[in-house]
């Protein structure tokens, strides 16, 4: 019997608690402020259903939208020892157990829409210029069995706005699924996924973590796979804490991972951890990039099944 199979058959005759207290509960595990008087309990962030569509299921989330507020100053994310970050990945995963499957059906889309934005260099007197990200709202309708064509559609958050990686209308190509039904539910056979087809040059605790992120961002996951998936990456070494990274509007908590002097962060909102996005900020010399500063982002907003294309 591992250790959540422990978890939930201690005390098992006892009622469960809300899950506004389970929640709350959660949250004060992390939160390093002193114990202040008795308030009203804020609301869980909501999540649910929504139609989208004839025939369609979605999983949405209301979120106000706005930029990442300035990065943590880079000690943050030493203060939590790697089991606390292990600890953030098992809540998440706990809490993804609990979603309902959406139903997809073969010629149907995932449709996922985010905030995102990524730095980049050009070419200046002979060395690499900076170029600060250009937030930009981004849908991507990925076929759900990976047989039709989808489709990407980008569109800079401030009018006027130019962004030279801009993809508008974009065709994708049919063979990739936006629905990853063949993903184990075992957190064993997720590990080996996560460190399977490492065709990089990175060391492969570096590449599981990222592709941690990569299944994550555009794609759907059954519940069960989720939770595996979160299993499996609280095994990865090398893992801190984040508090109170901000995301599109979002309070939440990350693990974050960093390696060649840039720190990469999947995010969770802090209450029900549920995966809110990714953010990368340089911590080292990692030149043309100024130090402490957020150079990409992906912040998800919502993830639904969908009948056809726009």
């Amino acid at each position: 019997m591992n250790d959540l199979d422990l978890m939930r058959d201690f005390r098992a005759d006892v009622a469960p608690p809300s899950p506004a207290t389970l929640a709350d509960s959660r949250a004060a595990m992390f939160r390093a402020a002193p114990a202040t008087p008795a308030r009203s309990r804020s609301k869980r962030w909501i999540w649910g259903l929504a139609p989208a569509g004839a025939l369609a299921a979605a999983v949405a989330v209301g979120a106000a939208v706005a930029r990442p507020d300035a990065p943590p100053a880079p000690g943050t994310a030493t203060t939590a020892t790697r089991s606390e970050a292990a600890q953030v990945f098992l809540l998440a995963a706990a809490e993804a157990r609990q979603e309902p499957a959406l139903t997809v059906r073969p010629g149907q889309f995932v449709h996922v829409t985010s905030l995102v934005a990524w730095a980049g260099g050009a070419p200046k007197d002979g060395s690499t210029a900076y170029l600060a990200p250009v937030e930009k709202r981004r849908e991507v309708w990925l076929s759900a069995d990976g047989s039709r064509t989808g489709l990407l559609r980008e569109k800079p958050v401030e009018p006027g706005a130019v962004d030279p990686h801009l993809n508008d209308n974009l065709p994708l190509d049919a063979g990739t699924p936006g629905y990853l039904g063949d993903l184990p539910a075992d957190k064993a056979a997720m590990r080996d996924y996560l460190y399977a087809g490492n065709d990089t040059k990175n060391p492969a605790d570096r590449a599981a973590f990222t592709k941690v992120g990569d299944t994550l961002r555009e794609h759907y996951l059954r519940p069960d796979a989720a939770a595996a998936l979160y299993e499996a990456a609280a095994t990865i070494p090398g893992t801190t804490v984040v508090r109170g990274a901000d995301l599109a509007g979002r309070k939440g908590i990350a693990v974050s991972r960093t390696d060649q002097g840039t720190r990469h962060d999947i995010i969770f909102d802090a209450r029900t951890y549920r995966f809110l996005g990714e953010r990368d900020v340089v911590v080292g010399d990692v030149p043309p990039y100024p130090k402490n500063t957020v150079i990409g982002w992906t912040a998800q907003l919502k993830v639904e099944i969908v009948d056809r294309l726009p």
